[in-house]
């Protein structure tokens, strides 16, 4: 075993056993071991920052630029910098009262390109290919020997949507001195809607948590490998 493997060894060991203090009571091994992950993180991130947005983005094109001037690709890098000075200048005035207002621009701005990044990821990337996979057959005539099996899944998954869809449909009648109820024709579409909302969810849990047991196995065995190994 070599020394790096050693050490690296060594200090998962001793992180694995402070953060499972933690099940025993709040101490100051969870704390710093905690403490330590998110500092490890917040480097990872300002490391990745650097290397993928601040450096491509503005240091490569200011040096092009202090090389070859602006006509050597430097336009990006004068842009970044002219977008970057009002831009940060304007939400620093945003901590002075009578100037706030200016930079009211550009954190409507900020909110909402985020907005429409969010938006337009969940359309395309979610809403899309849920609508899409939802749009099945009911008549599967190349499924072959599998008809009655494709059939049934896509009247499965129909069902499913309408139903799932049903439950969040809150159209109701209010009676004097009572709650707001769905109509009848809603209700039993509503109730079948549920039981899959409650199945999704129970799938969903039942996952998660198979996956953190089979990562508190894998962190177990190696763990153990280590020890067996550094013991023999």
């Amino acid at each position: 075993m070599s020394l790096t493997d050693l050490l690296s060894g060594l200090a998962a060991l001793v992180l694995t056993l402070a953060l499972l203090t933690y099940l025993v009571a709040d101490n100051p091994l969870y704390r710093v071991a905690s403490h330590l992950f998110i500092g490890v993180t917040a480097g990872y991130v300002a490391l990745l920052a650097w290397y993928t947005v601040i450096d491509p983005q503005l240091v490569r094109p200011l040096v092009a630029l202090a090389r070859g001037g602006v006509g050597a690709g430097g336009e990006q890098a004068l842009l970044v910098i002219i977008a970057g000075v009002v831009g940060g200048l304007l939400l620093i005035l945003k901590t002075i009262g009578v100037a706030g207002r200016l930079g009211t621009l550009v954190v409507a701005l900020m909110v909402g390109v985020g907005a429409a990044v969010a938006v337009g990821g969940a359309i395309t990337g979610t809403i899309i290919p849920q609508a899409g996979a939802t749009m099945v057959s009911l008549l599967p005539l190349r499924a072959g020997g599998r008809f009655a099996e494709v059939a049934i899944e896509g009247l499965f998954t129909l069902v499913g949507t309408l139903a799932t869809l049903g439950f969040f449909y809150y159209g109701g009648r209010s009676q004097p001195g009572s709650r707001v109820e769905r109509t009848a024709l809603m209700r039993p579409v509503a109730a079948v809607g549920q039981a899959f909302i409650g199945v999704a969810f129970g799938v969903m849990y039942a996952g998660a948590l198979a996956a953190s047991i089979a990562i508190f196995a894998e962190r177990s065995s190696a763990l153990w490998s280590f020890v067996t190994t550094l013991v023999h």
